[in-house]
């Protein structure tokens, strides 16, 4: 393809795609001719390497007897640090052009000049480029050893209608190694992977095992970086957790130790060193399990101190160290405890955690924690010892209600509780059919779009090596009917996440 590089024409085209999608307005240069172009709409959807985008416009003008040339280019929109290149791709009346570009928003540019007068019309179509990547259900799962992702394929709703099984292996002839962990979504990782010359926006679904990760292209599921490249020296630990993002930054947790990503600057997707805890550096060991919110500035749990640590925006060699709010019940330091679980509840000018604590010293000792984390990274944690008796004491896998009801569900043996985090009321919301062990319990939900939105408890469960992951709605926070989508193939389901078009990196609240 030609590129036209030229102010004259960026700019007019600038201007057009800024206020003129819609309205279908033409900027005319000769004001005594108007030209007329119908056959085109204002936007397509359209498959990358599968789709061609196949228009027959018909062209008029005022002006008797015009002689007509043609240009039909494209442009990208979300782009950061240079100006959009209009790439030409048609200098004829029709167009029939197969879909190269990768899954993004592009703007369709048609210039109809009229030779005799030298008067020129511009007409735009917004494009929205998929792949068949770029929507459905994926299920990260594995054997035990090597792990692999399925994708359901989610055309006309969120209900799947196929299902593309281990799309990972199938795209790069190999699994991951390791158990499968998390599921991340980002839409500003920079990379090289779209064929830029410097690193640029790429949407990324990235999968997590306990031995290695994956960073792939969504475009097309082929790996950006693996744990051999995902810091700028491979590491001699390879034990990668989760990589999320807060205000500002991406943080990866590997070994237990911290790197971040600081996306202020200029960066390639690799992550910095190990960043220290303080300026002894004092050795630290980093739970698996943080508050985050996109705006907010994480909190982390240092497993050797029982101390919380955050970080400002991701900057820097050094975390940031949390102090006690006045009304706090427990302190955020060195308070002697085991965390067994915690997850972001809601989220604004301060993040809300829900955590449960053992203490180390008497391990009967459980207590239920609702953690205040304000930006000012002064902690206040609320505490309510757990009896023996409440079921949620005896629990061993929990998700917490994020931005919903005041809620936290949590499994104990083959049934799914929910507790009301206000009254302290539990109830039995589901029971899993005989034969079947729980390996995995979330809730998600997805509002960006009304075709496919949804509010579900997950529950994923497995028989031997094959997986049953079942989502409910929910009314006033319990479960209600039959699933209303399920999903099932072969291996131990792990995590799920959806991803569409319009899914970005603060879409969702990572969360356990």
């Amino acid at each position: 393809m030609k590129h036209i590089y030229y102010f004259t024409l960026v700019f007019w085209v600038a201007v057009i795609a800024s206020g003129c999608i819609k309205d279908r307005t033409n900027y005319d240069f000769a004001p005594k001719e108007v030209i007329t172009v119908t056959g085109i709409n204002s936007s397509y959807t359209l498959i990358s390497e599968k789709d061609r985008l196949t228009l027959t416009p018909q062209t008029t003008s005022t002006v008797p007897n015009a002689d007509f040339e043609y240009l039909w280019g494209i442009y990208e929109t979300n782009v950061q640090g240079f100006a959009p290149v209009l790439d030409t791709i048609g200098r004829t009346k029709d167009l029939d052009y197969l879909i190269k570009q990768p899954a993004k928003g592009w703007v369709l540019v048609y210039r109809v000049t009229n030779k005799n007068t030298g008067y020129a019309a511009y007409f735009t179509s917004s494009i929205n480029v998929v792949t068949e990547f770029t929507r459905g259900w994926y299920v990260a799962k594995d054997d035990g050893n090597q792990a692999d992702m399925d994708l359901f394929l989610t055309p006309k709703s969120i209900i799947p209608e196929s299902v593309n099984e281990n799309a990972y292996s199938k795209v790069n002839g190999t699994k991951l190694n390791g158990q499968a962990q998390f599921l991340t979504f980002f839409s500003s990782y920079k990379s090289l992977a779209n064929g830029t010359a410097t690193p640029a926006n790429t949407r990324v679904l990235i999968m997590s095992t306990n031995k290695d990760i994956a960073i792939t292209n969504i475009n097309t599921l082929k790996p950006i970086r693996t744990i051999k490249n995902i810091l700028f020296s491979e590491p001699d630990v390879k034990s990668p957790a989760q990589i999320f993002n807060g205000s500002s930054a991406y943080y990866f947790f590997n070994g237990g130790q911290l790197h971040t990503i600081y996306n202020m600057s200029a960066n390639d997707g690799r992550f910095g060193a190990q960043v220290m805890k303080d300026v002894n550096n004092t050795p630290y060991q980093l739970s698996k399990y943080f508050l985050t919110y996109p705006f907010n500035d994480p909190f982390f749990f240092d497993e050797t101190s029982s101390s919380f640590l955050s970080m400002s925006m991701g900057y820097g060699s050094l975390m940031a160290l949390t102090t006690d709010d006045p009304t706090t019940t427990m302190p955020a330091n060195n308070n002697n405890k085991k965390l067994l679980y915690m997850g972001t509840k809601a989220a604004g000018a301060s993040l809300t955690g829900i955590a449960i604590f053992q203490d180390k010293t008497n391990s009967g000792l459980k207590i239920f924690s609702t953690i205040t984390a304000p930006s000012t990274r002064k902690l206040k944690i609320v505490n309510d010892t757990l009896k023996t008796t409440d079921r949620l004491y005896q629990a061993s896998t929990y998700t917490v209600l994020n931005g919903d009801e005041n809620m936290i569900y949590f499994a104990l043996d083959n049934q799914i509780w929910s507790r009301n985090l206000s009254n302290g009321f539990e109830k039995l919301e589901y029971t899993i059919p005989a034969g079947e062990e729980l390996t995995y319990l979330r809730h998600k939900k997805y509002t960006s779009e009304a075709t496919y939105a949804y509010n579900f408890i997950i529950i994923g469960t497995k028989v031997g090596l094959k997986y049953k992951v079942r989502m409910f709605e929910k009314s006033s926070g319990s479960i209600v009917g039959e699933p209303k989508v399920t999903l099932e193939g072969n291996g131990i389901a792990r995590d799920v996440y959806y991803v569409s078009p319009s899914v970005s990196e603060t879409t969702h609240t990572l969360t356990y």
